[in-house]
């Protein structure tokens, strides 16, 4: 077998596993606002949280849209070392995840204006 044969059987299963793993996760310090898209993945510094990105969206009410409730929103799969779970928030909502808090600040559903993206913040509780 030559050189070149060998190096194509062996490096392209390897270079396969490789990328298959996936780039780590872009890191965020806490108290950072921060802005991802659908399917992008933020560790946050020194607290064992991941934020994964799974979509962001736009409802539509057939009235006046109620109180305390915004048009656009994000599903987020959030992890720590203990589990992890599904989050759903409007704009401006905060959620509870182990010692932190997660705020969606805002959210654009529509691939104009640089969408689609959200902008969080996580802080300590």
């Amino acid at each position: 077998m030559s050189m070149h044969r060998f190096q194509a059987v062996f490096l392209l299963p390897i270079a396969v596993i490789l990328i298959s793993c996936g780039w780590p996760a872009r890191r965020v310090n806490i108290g950072e606002k921060f802005a991802m898209r659908p399917k992008e993945e933020v560790a946050v510094a020194d607290t064992g949280l991941t934020v994964r990105l799974n979509e962001v969206g736009h409802q539509t009410f057939s009235g006046p849209t109620p109180s305390g409730r915004a048009a656009a929103y994000a599903v987020l799969s959030v992890s720590l070392p203990d589990g992890s779970r599904t989050v759903r928030l409007d704009v401006g909502e905060e959620e509870q995840v182990g010692d932190y808090l997660i705020k969606l600040n805002s959210a654009n559903p529509f691939n104009s204006d640089n969408g689609p993206r959200c902008e969080l913040t996580v802080t300590k509780k």
